[in-house]
């Protein structure tokens, strides 16, 4: 109605960073999984995985810190923890500090009719993926009326009908260089492409801890130190 004046909140669904890469950082991790696709000693950990993909590779963080990238990684996780524990009203930058660590990271070599059954990650708080490469041209279904979602990501946050002004999921074209960070919790899920080529991304998982600087309590996040140690190694 004209004249209304409202504010905006809010305060519930789960939070989508969305950040483009630097070139020069792409150029490094396209150099690093193109190493790794092709080292025979390259480890698989695909079987911790809900992908029906044949590669699935890991990336240490010694890789990452050999390449002057993990601090850039741990940089965007430690962002992402402060904005949203700031909107919920937890972190007050005299009171707190975060400490945030990588401690997970894969790349996916996904090619034709492969895919990511919808699923969440665990033993973690922060997901993310970041796309490297792409198929230069995917074969259309051309089914008429319907959108392309070959290749894309879902993320899912729950089944809700239109009518009720709320949208359930959400899709993202892969674009390289672009990089998405949400809730660990959330459901996602990736579809299969037709056609040559692959669609390579990069997913990596992060832990955080919110702690009191004056008591040192852990306030949110991974309560136990000893966990949060174990986890990062």
């Amino acid at each position: 109605m004209k004249g209304i004046k409202a504010d905006i909140l809010r305060p519930f669904g789960p939070k989508i960073f969305k950040v483009q890469l630097s070139q020069q950082a792409v150029d490094k991790l396209i150099e690093i999984t193109d190493n790794l696709i092709v080292d025979i000693n390259r480890e698989s950990y695909g079987c911790a995985l809900a992908g029906q993909i044949k590669e699935e590779i890991k990336i240490t963080n010694e890789l990452l810190e050999e390449h002057d990238l993990y601090n850039l990684f741990n940089a965007y996780l430690g962002s992402y923890v402060r904005h949203c524990l700031t909107e919920i009203g937890k972190f007050d930058e005299e009171k707190h500090e975060i400490k945030t660590d990588v401690v997970s990271m894969w790349f996916n070599e996904m090619r034709e009719n492969e895919y990511n059954p919808a699923h969440f990650h665990t033993q973690c708080f922060v997901s993310s993926v970041l796309y490297l490469k792409k198929p230069k041209k995917k074969v259309k279904r051309n089914i008429e009326c319907k959108h392309d979602r070959d290749g894309v990501i879902e993320f899912i946050d729950r089944s809700v009908a239109p009518d009720f002004l709320t949208m359930g999921s959400i899709y993202a074209e892969p674009s390289v260089g672009t990089m998405f960070i949400w809730p660990s919790s959330l459901l996602h899920t990736v579809y299969p492409f037709l056609g040559d080529g692959v669609r390579r991304s990069i997913a990596w998982n992060g832990i955080y801890q919110l702690i009191n600087k004056e008591t040192g309590d852990v306030e949110a996040g991974l309560l136990d130190e000893t966990t949060f140690a174990n986890l990062i190694k």
